[in-house]
């Protein structure tokens, strides 16, 4: 699994030939993620194993891990001293994706 593109609250995540966005928000100063995709089309072969995927408990932890830790290191959020999450300058000013190489 590997994030492969991010926005100011969202993570794009591939694992194999799954390929899905992650959200990210701070709310009360926690971090708060959740898969960006919750409807799914259970006639389209595609939905049916993102879904399949995305309901396995441990490919939840993983991409929200990673989620975090990919907006983390691009200084889009910070955990302080507290434990407590936060919003740097960059998420005020980012716009767009960037590509992670």
């Amino acid at each position: 699994m590997k994030a492969i593109k991010y926005e100011k609250e969202s993570v794009l995540i591939q694992d194999g030939k799954i390929k899905t966005w992650v959200d990210i928000w701070i709310e009360n100063e926690d971090v708060i993620c959740d898969w960006n995709k919750n409807d799914f089309l259970m006639s389209d072969p595609i939905d049916v194993a993102l879904k399949k995927w995305q309901d396995n408990l441990e490919h939840f932890e993983d991409a929200m891990s990673l989620a975090v830790e990919t907006l983390e290191k691009a200084g889009i959020i910070y955990q302080d001293e507290n434990a407590k999450w936060h919003q740097t300058e960059k998420y005020h000013i980012m716009k767009g994706s960037i590509m992670i190489k």
